[in-house]
């Protein structure tokens, strides 16, 4: 008796300890509700646990124990959540993989190992943001990466990946197949890429300091400003077909004709709200606007599609609407512009007039160091990111219709 007596006894520590973990878990949550969504990125010899859902470990166990546990195992439940998700991580090494494995790309099957907190907020008429699919991990073979740079969407669900450090472009289906663009030359140090038709896309390349023109075969069309840049980065391409280039070193926005020649700069150098430092990533919004994250000063400056200045939000801080380093950026058809906040591990909503409107997933949700960014026709969130260097592509969904069927 005195024996089931104490065994009792721990067994209600246990659960109050787990109760007490949950109510921390809610709070951190804030009105945020959670659906279970698996991901398997695996390849053959590997076995990937992914960072995204930080709160995984505490929402494995959120059920209430069965009294038929024991305190041992009980004892180590609780020892379990009291572990960093990161210390249960592996690190994917691909340097022992082989070529069979090579010729397997990573899928994305219905169910995977995250669980995404979807939220909701009241008086907000987005639509919520709900994790999708996961491609890729930390390796040089097919399917990984060990620096993605950047994300672009092209049709049919299929995005665009630039990996600097293994010096190659990837292209990902809607179901996570995966297929590198070979290209005719040595593709070196690409960090961005925009899609200037349906058969071309156009890549920026620190190393050799120009940007090229190449079609979906990898076959090089031109290329223009080997003897212009020092070393370019972001690139986009609006509907006249000019090519809109930033450079980090020159802290210059360029504007080029779709035959690669030089037109214009954006911004006033002797004006001090448009002077750029360190100007990374840019895109042009569905009206035209070209929107540049202007890194080094830690906000976003916008210019109308004739590179007049427009108006300029954000400032360095942690705070709702400041950024540290703006990375990536993209928008929806209403202008609303998505930004990934990369030093403080976020991705921001903000109005066509710079308004801030909301984070849409943050570090509470696993998001490290986002890079680039990228938003489909139907509604699809595209991220790189990661610890070090982004070796992850997260899909995130806002099509409500899709979100139901989860």
């Amino acid at each position: 008796m005195e024996l089931q007596h104490r065994r009792f006894s721990c067994m209600t520590e246990q659960e109050h300890n787990l109760f007490e973990l949950r109510e921390k878990m809610s709070a951190l949550m804030k009105s945020a509700s959670t659906e279970e969504i698996i991901n398997e990125q695996t390849s053959p010899s590997q076995r990937k646990i992914g960072i995204i859902g930080r709160m995984k470990k505490k929402l494995a166990i959120s059920s209430r124990p069965n009294s038929s546990q024991s305190c041992s195992s009980l004892e180590s439940n609780v020892d379990a959540l009291s572990i960093s998700p990161c210390e249960h991580e592996l690190e994917l090494s691909s340097d022992s993989s082989s070529e069979e494995e090579e010729d397997h790309p990573h899928r994305t099957v219905p169910r995977t190992c995250h669980i995404n907190a979807v939220f909701t907020f009241d008086n907000d008429s987005y639509p919520r943001a709900n994790l999708m699919q996961i491609y890729g991990c930390e390796g040089r073979q097919k399917g990984c990466f060990k620096d993605a740079t950047d994300v672009q969407c092209v049709d049919k669900g299929k995005c665009i990946v630039t990996d600097m450090i293994n010096g190659r472009i990837s292209t990902f289906s809607r179901n996570g197949r995966t297929k590198v663009i070979r290209c005719s030359w040595a593709l070196r140090e690409p960090w961005a890429t925009t899609v200037v038709s349906e058969n071309k896309i156009a890549v920026t390349s620190r190393k050799d300091k120009n940007v090229s023109v190449i079609s979906m075969n990898g076959d090089v069309l031109f290329s223009f400003g080997s003897r212009f840049f020092q070393c370019p980065c972001g690139i986009a391409v609006d509907k006249n077909g000019r090519f809109i280039v930033t450079d980090i070193l020159s802290n210059e926005v360029s504007v080029f004709s779709p035959e690669g020649k030089w037109l214009f700069n954006l911004g006033d150098p002797l004006s001090p709200v448009q002077q750029f430092c360190c100007p990374r990533y840019v895109h042009v919004s569905a009206f035209g606007d070209i929107i540049v994250c202007d890194s080094g000063n830690h906000c976003i400056k916008v210019f109308n599609e004739h590179g007049n200045f427009k108006f300029t939000f954000g400032q360095y801080g942690r705070q709702e609407g400041a950024f540290k380093a703006p990375y990536g950026v993209t928008s929806d058809g209403e202008g609303n512009i998505i930004v990934a906040d990369h030093y403080n591990d976020r991705i921001a909503l903000f109005s066509k007039n710079g308004e801030f409107l909301r984070n849409i997933v943050s570090s509470e949700d696993g998001l490290y160091h986002p890079q680039g960014v990228a938003l489909s026709s139907d509604m699809r969130l595209f991220v790189t990111h990661g610890k070090l260097k982004a070796t992850e592509v997260i899909v995130y969904s806002f099509n409500d219709d899709e979100n139901e069927m989860l």
